[in-house]
């Protein structure tokens, strides 16, 4: 079944999903394609269109390392098909959406100002897409929200600068931001959402933003710009190490500058106009070849991590994230923040594990409240996944939190769909008003979830029995926190 909405640009038409209350709307453009003049340009607004826009197929994967070509485990956890279109024309979004009933141009909403939650993907800055299968947004849709999953810009074409660009930025006199190109996607894509989202039954003043690892550590970046007030009321942050580990400092302008002058080098440009020339996977490929800077002491490292990160850029990241959340300055949303049990874990001197991506998490929250921000909730994902002795790995809650869990190969059982589908409800309660407590289908309360009030840290045990739990942190991870 065919249905449309009229947007700003013209009218899109997606289909009903398996369950035929949810319309799907996949590829729907929010800006012009970032190629040719526009590489290394803020996201232009997208074009009208003529005629019906048939939105049925994701849009191309943004630029980026074959998928799971350098991970055995993660490629075969979410590994997508090595055929899946890339390109530099990658700026679309995908909507489903319960409020939709009727047919074709007949098409009505029948839900108003439902709660809106806005997806951004992880991938270390360099990888990921919409597409992912677990990103399915069905059974999230399903409890009365509308879904939307965002695309960005990757590694050297979202995360490179260079001085030419801010030569250029000044020349034009338009204030635009010459750096974090990524980031600058996904707020165009959230404004799209904002402009637009009430055509789909959605609600522009009540947005979530959600994300995770990366993409969590995007969020709290759009908490932290000042060009975001008033743009989204929510934010969810699943595994994105908040103020600490891969969070904990962002590269300094003149550093990722440095690394722009490095890329031209090595693609023998020395101009905007040539370097914008050159074909896509030809800058993909110099990007990927490129050593860490000599100084950096990172070695180890995988080069595109430390080449192609977000940096302060005095504009839409004015300073470090650490002082702008310390000193009262980003927006004041509500939160919803956790982790999974076996991620991020470094050792002490003396060979101790620490949980260095929850005790980043723990500082967000504890300079959070001391600087007046509303009270967050927490979580601790701790679910061994069946089928391995992997454990609660880093993303493995993605399964549950969108409720994808028959797109995977592991053999899950019925409590863990019972877990999904808790999670989902907790999710969306959140979206809805701020607070994820409410009720489970068959009306019985779910387990309650207390804010994350205290030196405890009490936190939501998300596992086979859900419960709040003060005493889930490590002796070790007390000591590394002061507690």
């Amino acid at each position: 079944m065919k249905r449309q909405a009229v947007v700003a640009q013209g009218t899109v038409e997606g289909l009903a999903a398996e369950d035929q209350g949810i319309t799907v709307f996949r590829g729907v453009p929010f800006a012009q394609p970032p190629v040719g003049g526009l590489r290394w340009r803020a996201p232009q607004p997208a074009l009208p269109w003529d005629g019906v826009l048939q939105a049925f197929d994701f849009g191309p994967t943004a630029m980026q390392p074959t998928p799971g070509a350098s991970d055995d485990f993660y490629d075969r956890e979410w590994g997508t098909d090595p055929a899946v279109p890339m390109s530099e024309d990658c700026l679309y979004l995908n909507i489903w959406t319960p409020a939709l009933r009727g047919y074709g141009a007949d098409s009505m909403v029948a839900s108003e100002k439902l709660p809106v939650m806005v997806w951004i993907y992880g991938g270390a800055y360099q990888c990921g897409g919409t597409f992912e299968k677990e990103f399915d947004g069905t059974h999230l849709a399903a409890n009365g929200v509308v879904v939307v999953s965002v695309a960005y810009r990757l590694n050297a074409f979202g995360f490179m600068t260079h001085p030419l660009l801010h030569e250029e930025a000044v020349e034009r006199g338009d204030g635009e931001p010459y750096a974090n190109f990524g980031f600058l996607d996904q707020r165009a894509g959230i404004q799209w959402v904002k402009e637009n989202i009430a055509k789909f039954g959605g609600d522009p003043e009540n947005i979530t933003v959600f994300g995770q690892s990366a993409g969590a550590a995007s969020v709290l970046a759009q908490i932290c710009s000042p060009m975001n007030h008033g743009l989204f009321q929510k934010a969810i942050m699943q595994s994105g190490a908040g103020l600490g580990h891969f969070n904990a400092r962002q590269d300094t302008l003149e550093h990722a500058q440095a690394n722009g002058i490095r890329l031209f080098e090595a693609l023998g440009v020395s101009t905007l106009e040539q370097a914008r020339a050159i074909p896509a996977r030809t800058v993909l490929e110099a990007a990927e070849s490129l050593p860490v800077p000599p100084d950096s002491g990172r070695e180890d490292d995988w080069s595109m991590i430390v080449n192609w990160a977000p940096c302060v850029d005095g504009l839409f990241l004015p300073d470090q994230e650490e002082r702008i959340v310390g000193g009262c300055k980003a927006n004041n949303v509500d939160m919803l923040v956790g982790n999974t049990t076996n991620e991020f874990i470094a050792s002490t001197e003396d060979g101790k594990p620490v949980h260095v991506g929850q005790l980043g998490n723990l500082t967000l929250i504890r300079k959070w409240t001391a600087s007046g921000g509303t009270t967050p909730y927490y979580y601790h994902f701790d679910v061994a996944m069946p089928g391995d002795d992997a454990g609660a790995f880093h993303s493995s809650d993605l399964w549950f939190s969108f409720g994808s869990l028959a797109k995977c190969w592991r053999p899950f059982v019925g409590w863990h769909y019972d877990l999904a589908r808790r999670m989902g409800l907790y999710w969306t309660n959140f979206a809805a008003n701020g607070d994820p407590n409410g009720t489970d289908r068959d009306g019985t309360p779910l387990p309650v979830w207390d804010p994350c009030i205290g030196e405890e840290y009490p936190a939501m045990h998300l596992c086979q029995e859900p419960g709040m739990r003060t005493d889930w942190l490590t002796e070790m991870d007390r000591k590394a926190f002061g507690l």
